[in-house]
């Protein structure tokens, strides 16, 4: 099974979500919490480059400062930036992989926040362990047990969960 930085993104949000991304259930498109992601993404940084697709993902917007690459994942609020930025220090280490060296950003336009961010060593590790994590989950044949948080009310598999 491939692993994404969608997957990773997942992976740090709920376990259980991760593996129900991974075997391709997806939540209602028109959900209105993922229409608002969307709409985000496309309304903002018009003048920037945007999406790149690559093995492991969709850069959501890739820049240059000068001679440095900067890699941006777009987010509609700060709420899951753990994932955020696991799952840009995941887009970073497959770029490093076929020798490509960056520097990333979280951008958050309804806060107007702009979080810069490199990857180091101790990140890099705690990727591959979660890795490792993640595909001992994507082979189990029953989803983790479910975990309320503060996620779960506004997840589009709550329905999937808890009802």
């Amino acid at each position: 099974m491939h692993i994404t930085g969608n997957l990773v993104n997942a992976y740090y949000i709920c376990k259980r979500k991760f593996w129900l991304y991974a075997r391709q259930f997806n939540p209602d498109p028109e959900n209105d919490l993922l229409l608002l992601g969307r709409i985000i993404s496309e309304g903002s940084y018009h003048r920037e480059k945007k999406e790149l697709l690559f093995e492991g993902g969709k850069i959501d917007l890739l820049r240059k400062d000068g001679h440095d690459i900067i890699i941006c994942e777009i987010k509609k609020s700060s709420r899951g930036l753990k994932a955020a930025i696991m799952q840009l220090a995941y887009y970073l280490m497959k770029l490093k992989e076929n020798g490509v060296y960056a520097r990333g950003e979280i951008l958050i336009p309804k806060e107007k926040k702009k979080i810069p961010f490199e990857l180091t060593d101790e990140i890099e590790k705690e990727i591959e362990n979660a890795i490792s994590d993640m595909k001992t989950i994507m082979i189990d044949n029953k989803p983790p047990q479910t975990h309320k948080t503060g996620f779960c009310k506004n997840c589009g598999f709550y329905e999937f969960c808890f009802v």
